[in-house]
């Protein structure tokens, strides 16, 4: 019920905003949340944009399948794919004016541009900075890999476990760049905090479920979560060895990325190209640089 009353609380809300002069000849971009708006507005700087927040990938479908019909190319929208390159339903939702992120979501687009390195050279220890640069992303997917195939699962299976506010100091393991996931502490913690879940999803259920995914050799930037990687990046740069921050967390990871998150990196996009399209038929032309 509650969901319902927020869809219908932000569908009017912009259907009062349309009536507003200020919002004449402009378009609205609905995005997930505050930080996908900090990042989105640097790369979509234009002044005929403005952007408002839906919480939530199934709220945000349900305000858009109703708006788009009312606003044709006044209002489009921006998500994490999540799962969908996987279970092969992106271009679906493309028909709301919904365009989704070429990798997992926003985190690992920005993770797969030069974004990190700045990130690296911004908090790294002065001797590791080239180790780091060299052989942090490759060691962090091969850790959060383990933790997508799950929740992959969790999501493809329809099993109900809750991820949201994991500890992730609870099942992973450093030293320097050697990072390990014990998956069994992992999973009795999803099971402690998902009263709710299927009965099915058994650990052995899992184990096997997870190996039958593993097979698949899904590619790692649409399988892992950009939120895990970047919780195992704070973990790393917490130690001595990597870091002159050593009061690193996923916050802080995440707005060094969007700060180091340049225009030219993002036109490079199949994200870009899909916004630009939209935007061009709306009469707003993007600039490249």
């Amino acid at each position: 019920m509650r969901n319902y009353i927020d869809e219908n609380d932000k569908k009017n809300e912009i259907r009062l905003l349309f009536k507003h002069p200020l919002y004449n000849g402009k378009v609205i971009i609905v995005v997930e949340g505050r930080s996908d708006v900090r990042l989105f507005r640097s790369v979509l700087d234009n002044e005929k944009i403005k952007f408002e927040t839906m919480d939530g990938k199934k709220q945000l479908l349900n305000v858009m399948k109703d708006l788009i019909i009312e606003f044709p190319q006044k209002i489009l929208a921006i998500c994490d794919a999540d799962h969908d390159h996987l279970m092969e339903c992106s271009e679906s939702i493309k028909q709301y004016s919904i365009y989704v992120t070429d990798q997992h979501d926003a985190e690992i687009m920005m993770l797969n541009s030069p974004a990190l390195n700045s990130f690296i050279h911004e908090y790294s220890s002065f001797d590791n900075a080239n180790v780091l640069c060299t052989s942090l992303l490759g060691n962090v997917f091969n850790a959060a890999y383990q933790i997508g195939l799950l929740r992959w699962v969790n999501c493809k299976e329809n099993l109900n476990i809750i991820f949201k506010g994991l500890n992730f100091n609870q099942f992973i393991d450093v030293d320097k760049l050697s990072i390990s996931v014990d998956t069994n502490l992992l999973i009795d913690e999803l099971f402690s905090r998902s009263s709710n879940k299927s009965e099915q999803a058994t650990k052995e259920y899992l184990r096997q479920m997870v190996s039958e995914y593993e097979a698949k050799k899904a590619c790692k930037m649409q399988v892992c979560s950009g939120h895990d990687v970047t919780n195992i990046i704070a973990i790393v740069f917490r130690q001595r060895w990597a870091s002159l921050e050593l009061n690193m967390d996923q916050k802080k990871v995440e707005s060094s990325l969007r700060v180091g998150f340049q225009k030219s990196f993002f036109n490079n996009t199949q994200l870009f190209k899909n916004i630009s399209f939209a935007l061009n038929n709306a009469g707003i032309n993007l600039k490249m640089c």
